[in-house]
């Protein structure tokens, strides 16, 4: 079945080396590679090469805004970054990001679902779209300019234009380098700024008028207003969040939505129009403060207990954005790491400046020279904390209490990230979540340890669930009370994983907001199970999909359409990267370190076992079709999904399972 409306219809291709620029039709894609992420892995595998390089000019970066951008679907307007990442480690290897703001939704009423850019400009350069019209424009004037500037000098950051633009940490090819629009709407996992500025973009603008058709308008309208209703007051936990009055009074905070199409007040966006810059003295600061960011100013009594304070924090973290540097880098694996080598006393400055976490003066000579790589260590760290340790030959044990795997800083996993509170065996599905992905997997998939913990009466104590209801609850989708019982171990939870992934895709390829999605819990029924109208709460997004393309696909044929994506990605990464569970188990070690959190009911901080963890990844491997010794697709998992001539070709190649053993 063809879709009926939510598509602007064309993709644009752009070639900067021979400033070609052409159309593709989105139709030559789906149904079955339905937007976004899922759009991004059939086109990387049909595009990227094995030994292609995040810097080499064949790398295909893939900007994607899909179906239900643009539209009045609440929680929508995110976009989608694809290609392979600077980021990556051991392997530059092919992953996705994503950013929210407005510019994905002006993409779509500009007339594209996407841009899709490879080759090297000469000189830098900038795209412009405007209503179905692409040119490349020179800016060399451009060259070193912050984010913030360079957005304002195309007409952005509230002009008529939206603007995604790189800094000079891009353009110096930082592998933590961001890609952004606005004050804090970024692609920040990945090192794509870094792409970018290999091929030599500095921004991509964009303006739209033209309208996006709705297959169903009535039936359309009816469910987003009914998921609107369902989310809104409760968020994705059972206790709505507050503006703090000091705050308001003093810097004009505000909530702000960080997409376009967010409709509830959120516990982490917080826009301030009035602080005062502590190291830029007489300049008056305004932007947004999202997620991680607001460890900035430091968390007292806790891990990350620096005292910068909330102005010259809101600072670090403005420069920070301009710069164009990846704040949960910095924040979770680097700032803890530097502390480390400090403490330790293996690194005590800086190129020259002595590590103070509560000076503003350091803050800004680490992040500025970072960006600009000045200086042998700030120049390291410029390549992530992971290669950095190779380049300085020094931190390596504490990088890997901080780093579970794939060059990312832990989260949500109960160990490195101490700002989110887990505890065993909650992060015994985050483990897997994160030996099977390419990436910091939670970015797309905080429904579950975040859903358990948020809604429990330790982390909601006025306003939370009894264990017994979040169990009972959480078997509907689950499939056993065992995935959420704080004593379960490791009982039931490889399904989580496996149904958390798929949702991860769905979440990515439509897109929508990780934070509200999946809809499981509530506080507005009975039995504390999300529903609206005829809709159970984890069929909204589908839901609300259906109604705008007129695809009716059922719960099934959705988690089939999302499981074909991650097949493919795995094929993919099989075919370029040479992928095996070798690679996926290689984060054991980092698991196998204590706890940072006691579970109350347990009493002692516990480890991974790596003999039960085997286990449970045997039982994903099953559930997703792959071979166990290897980790790999079989033919008939591939051939099921439609991906026959992928298997064909991983036959040719000898990547094939020879045995197939599914488990």
């Amino acid at each position: 079945m063809a879709p009926r409306g939510g598509y602007a219809g064309s993709l644009l291709r752009v070639d900067l080396t021979t400033r070609r620029i052409e159309r593709q039709d989105t139709s030559d894609y789906l149904p079955e590679w339905y937007g976004g992420r899922a759009l991004g892995a059939r086109m990387a595998w049909d595009g990227i090469r094995p030994g292609t390089g995040a810097f080499d000019p064949g790398n295909v970066l893939m900007i994607l805004a899909g179906p239900l951008a643009g539209t009045a679907a609440p929680f929508s307007g995110r976009t989608t970054v694809c290609g392979i990442s600077a980021q990556g480690h051991p392997r530059e290897w092919f992953t996705r990001s994503s950013f929210g703001g407005h510019w994905g939704p002006e993409l779509k009423h500009a007339g594209f679902d996407g841009v899709v850019i490879t080759g090297r400009s000469e000189d830098p350069a900038v795209l412009r779209i405007d209503d179905g019209r692409c040119t490349i424009e020179d800016a060399r004037h451009l060259r070193g300019h912050g984010i913030y500037a360079t957005q304002k000098a195309l007409g952005g950051a509230s002009g008529a234009w939206k603007v995604l633009a790189i800094g000079p940490a891009g353009e110096r090819l930082s592998r933590i380098a961001i890609a952004a629009t606005e004050t804090e709407s970024a692609s920040g996992q990945g090192g794509f700024g870094a792409v970018m500025g290999s091929k030599n973009l500095k921004a991509v603008a964009v303006r739209g008028s033209r309208p996006i058709p709705v297959a169903r308008p009535q039936r359309f309208a009816e469910v987003c207003e009914l998921v609107r209703r369902e989310a809104h007051g409760s968020h994705g936990w059972p206790h709505e969040p507050r503006l703090d009055p000091g705050k308001v009074c003093r810097y004009g905070q505000k909530f702000q939505a960080c997409t376009e199409g967010c409709a509830v007040r959120c516990f982490d966006a917080r826009f301030y129009t009035t602080v005062p810059a502590v190291l830029q003295r007489g300049r008056i600061l305004s932007g947004q403060m999202d997620c991680v960011a607001g460890l900035f100013p430091g968390m007292p009594g806790g891990f990350y207990d620096w005292k910068l304070g909330f102005e010259a924090g809101f600072e670090i973290g403005q420069i920070a954005n301009d710069e164009g540097l990846n704040h949960w880098e910095i924040l979770i694996g680097m700032a803890p790491w530097l502390r480390y080598m400090r403490d330790d006393g293996i690194l005590r400055e800086v190129d020259g400046v002595e590590i103070d976490l509560d000076s503003p003066a350091f803050w800004a000579h680490l992040l500025t020279g970072i960006s600009r790589r000045q200086g042998e260590v700030r120049s390291a760290l410029a390549e992530g904390i992971v290669r950095a340790c190779d380049i300085l030959g020094l931190g390596h044990s504490r990088m890997r209490q901080l780093f579970p795997a794939w060059g990312y800083a832990g989260h949500w996993d109960g160990h490195g990230d101490r700002i989110n509170y887990v505890f065993f065996p909650y992060w015994v599905v985050s483990a897997v979540q994160w030996a099977v992905d390419t990436r910091d997997p939670i970015s797309s998939a905080h429904g579950y340890a975040q859903n358990i913990m948020g809604w429990s009466r330790i982390c909601s104590p006025y306003h939370g669930l009894e264990w017994s209801r979040i169990m009972e609850v959480s078997a509907r989708v689950y499939g056993t009370t065992a995935s959420a019982d704080p004593l379960g171990g490791y009982s039931g939870k490889a399904f989580p994983a496996w149904w958390e992934g798929n949702r991860s895709v769905m979440k990515d390829s439509l897109p929508v907001g990780d934070q509200v999605f999946p809809r499981i819990y509530s506080v507005k029924t009975p039995d504390n199970f999300a529903r609206a109208g005829d809709m159970e709460g984890p069929s909204f997004e589908r839901n609300m999909f259906a109604a705008l393309t007129g695809m009716d696909w059922d719960d099934r044929e959705m988690e089939a359409a999302s499981d074909r994506v991650i097949q493919l990605e795995r094929a993919f990464h099989v075919r370029n990267h040479s992928r095996c569970r070798a690679d996926d188990e290689s984060l054991v070690p980092y698991f196998e370190e204590e706890e940072y959190l006691v579970n109350p009911l347990i009493g002692e901080r516990r480890r991974l076992d790596a003999g039960s963890f085997g286990s449970v990844m045997d039982e994903y491997y099953a559930l997703r079709g792959w071979d166990r010794a290897t980790g790999r697709p079989t033919r008939e998992t591939l051939e099921k999904s439609g991906l026959g001539t992928e298997a064909d070709e991983l036959g040719v190649l000898g990547l094939l399972p020879a045995h197939g053993d599914e488990g």
